[in-house]
């Protein structure tokens, strides 16, 4: 037998021995494999009805019952299935058939559609296998844990952060977003006039945009003085509006940074052996679009873009056996209906090494997230929270 035929033959064992035995594994440096160690998943909510209005919003009176407002649609629901089927197409392997909350945890913000998108996600990802099976459902329930809004420092990061705002006050008075406030005051006027809602920065008009792509989705129809304006002159405004609350180093740390910090925690205790529980598999949390924005402008990759329902970070944390090295690869599904496509940490490889990541993102890890969100000025006032 030739020798090129007896390194195949070995392969396709050696691949059906890896099958068995449940390990994910693909090609590493020199051809030897690397290893699937943990994986995070961290995702926007699916389609959600207005959870916001105008005051001349057609709309404006509409209870939508039975769904309510700023609540997961059947679309939302669906799509949010088919995620978690998903994910168990992708990890199938990895994860393996049975759920355990020792191997699987799930985490959202204290909001109704980032609970029931986990859920939906679980159903499809979860169906539940041989002596899990309890009656006629293809379903089993799987927690979803929450922090209360007040006290989330890692999804929605809604945990009081003085320095946070006066940080972003001052980004907001500097001669590049004054200039770029400028060049916008013509339609925050217009939209203002049309709406009856003051609009005077790009924040204003994310609100107005997330309501109409909202009712758009439910199926409503727009009212005719919205159409001059809404999608297209809207959108770049509101695409920047999520890149100001993330825009400097000193926002990232104290918005993105938190979540990063226990992403870091994650991955370093998993590599050492330390993760609690020991048989830690994967991590999903449901948030918002600014959960998603802060993360990547976090790790400097967020490219510019609305950050739509469902989409969808997929990291995924390996050794690589030819050089025994823990490292990531990072994916972004940003369409429900596309495939995820590979980001890279700026000043890394694609599958970037522990250590280099942690030495490229030192500047914006907080030390002591507490500490550093007090305000360096004493008479500064925070705004109260926003958002769900």
């Amino acid at each position: 037998m030739e020798k090129r035929t007896v390194v195949g033959v070995m392969g396709v064992i050696t691949a059906i021995f890896l099958a068995i035995i449940g390990l994910v594994v693909y090609p590493g440096v020199n051809g030897e494999p690397k290893e699937l160690q943990l994986l995070h998943v961290i995702l926007r909510h699916g389609a959600r009805t207005p959870a916001d209005t105008y005051p001349n919003d057609p709309y404006i009176n509409e209870t939508l019952f039975p769904v309510g407002w700023g609540q997961l649609t059947n679309h939302g629901k669906l799509d949010m299935y088919n995620l978690g089927k998903f994910l168990r197409q992708r990890y199938d392997k990895f994860l393996g058939p049975h759920y355990s909350p020792d191997e699987y945890y799930t985490q959202s913000t204290d909001v109704d559609r980032t609970k029931t998108s986990l859920q939906a996600i679980n159903a499809g990802l979860w169906p539940p296998e041989t002596d899990q099976k309890w009656g006629p459902l293809a379903w089993q329930p799987i927690p979803v844990h929450s922090e209360p809004l007040s006290q989330d420092h890692l999804l929605l990061v809604r945990k009081p952060c003085a320095q946070y705002h006066l940080e972003l006050e001052r980004v907001m008075k500097t001669p590049e977003i004054q200039t770029k406030l400028k060049q916008h005051e013509d339609l925050f006027r217009e939209i203002s006039d049309v709406t009856g809602k003051t609009v005077t920065n790009f924040d204003d008009v994310q609100d107005v945009y997330s309501t109409l792509r909202a009712e758009e989705g439910y199926d409503l129809v727009l009212p005719e003085f919205i159409k001059p304006y809404y999608p297209e002159k809207m959108v770049p405004p509101t695409i920047f509006s999520f890149v100001l609350n993330a825009y400097s180093d000193k926002l990232k740390r104290l918005k993105g940074g938190v979540l990063l910090k226990k992403l870091i925690s994650d991955w370093r205790s998993k590599a050492d052996g330390t993760i609690k529980p020991p048989q830690r598999k994967a991590f999903l949390y449901g948030g918002h679009d600014s959960t998603i924005v802060n993360i990547l402008r976090t790790l400097d990759m967020w490219d510019p873009q609305l950050p739509d329902y469902g989409i969808t970070i997929l990291l995924e944390f390996s050794i690589d056996k030819a050089t025994n090295t823990h490292g990531l690869e990072i994916f972004l599904r940003n369409s429900t209906t596309r495939e995820p496509y590979r980001l890279t940490v700026p000043g890394c490889d694609e599958f970037c090494p522990l250590d280099n990541l942690v030495k490229l993102t030192a500047n914006v890890v907080p030390d002591d997230w507490e500490a550093e969100c007090r305000s360096d000025d004493p008479d500064f006032v925070p705004p109260p929270p926003g958002g769900p």
